[in-house]
Order: structure tokens, then sequence, then C-alpha cells
């Protein structure tokens, strides 16, 4: 529920919407004053948020620390929330722009510092019938060598807040104790993090899957980006739900 209205909310402090609001006050607006307020509002809103340097920021100070490969850590399983794997017209399963989530859980698993992969995540499309994101992660898994024995997963969650209960009690019939591993893309980690936190289940955060953050500070990002300016709206919602559940519980 806090995710929805995040979203909702953050759909309306969206950078683009605002643009558009603004572009319609200049267009109705009558006087030549209320133009020029609307126009350079709209202008400063554009420069701001289209600005690399400034969401390379945000990014920076919003996303968990990377692991370092040279942490000796040995964690007893990462745990994988889905998003990564999407169904085609066909409802076959295939990697989406999530995909490094996936490749991050098989890489620690291939470097000896998780003994399981538990994956969490089913199908949140109404529509697609034919589509388990669990099991075709399974699957997926035992195709990059990982025998069945090192994979855990359960394919009924269909957003955040039924993967930490669903994680759970799979954790508890597997009897698997700390330290856990959560893996997640970089912006989704924060909220992530903190339910896992509310449950009890205290994990150590791997990010990736940046979508910003990962920018040198150069000259050219002072050029006004379009990319940049939609960014924004996954940190807006993430920032909101993470608030929400904060402060609400």
């Amino acid at each position: 529920m806090h995710y929805y209205l995040s979203s909702f909310i953050s759909f309306f402090l969206s950078p683009a919407v605002w643009i558009m609001i603004f572009i319609f006050l200049y267009v109705r607006a009558k006087s030549s004053k209320r133009k020029k307020i609307f126009l350079y509002t709209t202008i400063s809103i554009f420069l701001l948020f289209s600005n690399q340097w400034l969401i390379t920021a945000y990014a920076r100070w919003w996303h968990p620390k990377p692991l370092n490969d040279n942490d000796k850590t040995e964690y007893s399983c990462a745990i994988l929330l889905g998003g990564f794997g999407s169904p085609d017209y066909n409802e076959k399963g295939y990697f989406n722009f999530a995909a490094d989530r996936f490749i991050q859980a098989v890489r620690q698993y291939k470097l000896g510092k998780v003994k399981y992969i538990l994956i969490s995540g089913g199908n949140g499309k109404v529509k697609v019938k034919n589509f388990n994101e669990g099991e075709w992660t399974r699957s997926e898994l035992k195709i990059m060598g990982l025998p069945d024995s090192a994979i855990l997963f359960e394919d009924k969650s269909t957003n955040t807040a039924e993967n930490v209960v669903n994680t759970k009690k799979l954790l508890d019939s597997a009897g698997l104790k700390p330290p856990y591993m959560l893996i997640s893309s970089a912006h989704h980690l924060p909220r992530a993090t903190l339910l896992f936190q509310k449950a009890g289940i205290m994990t150590t955060a791997l990010p990736c899957n940046f979508i910003a953050g990962t920018e040198a500070y150069n000259l050219s990002g002072i050029i006004p980006d379009l990319n940049v300016l939609f960014t924004w709206n996954s940190y807006f919602k993430e920032t909101f739900a993470y608030l929400l559940y904060k402060i609400k519980g």
C-alpha cells in the first residue's frame, strides 16, 4: 500500500510532469508577466533535473556502498529479488534491463561468498499465465552450472513486501541463519533493506544494476539530458516509499 501511494505522489512530483504543467500554464496565461514566470520556471526545472551532476550526486548518496571483493564474510545465502526476468509475447522468459541482479548473484556464488541463492519472485502481470520468474530463474541458474542443492526459490511474490514475507518463511523452513546478502538494483535496495529489517531479517546489501551514480563528473554532465530527467522518477518513487515505511511502519 505504501509503495502504491508513493508511486502516486512521486508521479505528481516528477520533473517531467511539472514541466508539462508549467507549459500548460504558460499557454493558458493571459498576462505577459505570468507567461514569463511560467516560462522561466519551466526552463529552470528542465535545466536542474536534466543535469547529470545532480542525479549522480543524489544517487551516490542514496545507494548502499558496494561490497568489496576482498570481504572475507561467508554468507549463508544470497537473497535475489526478482524483477530481472520478463515474459515475451509467447510468455517465454528473457532477461530485461535489470539482468545485472542475476549476474551478480551467480558471481557471488562462483566466488564462494554464498552457499545458497534464494530467489524471491513470482509474476506480477495479471494477464500472463505461463511465466513464473522464480521457476524460470531456477532453470537459468542450473544452466549456469549451479546444482539444485544450492538453489532455493519462492514464486508467489509480486512486490517487495511479499518478497520479505515469503523469503522469511523460506529461510525459516530451510534453517538458514545469518549473515544474508541482499541483491537488487541499487536504487531499490534502501527500501528493500528497510523492509527486511522490519521483518527481523538483517542483510548486507549488494547494489547492482546502477541507473545513475556511476558516471564521472565532467563538463558534458552540464548539458541537458532527457534520460536524466526521466531517471528521477525511479528515485522519487523509491525515496517516498522508503519515507512512508520509515514513518508509518
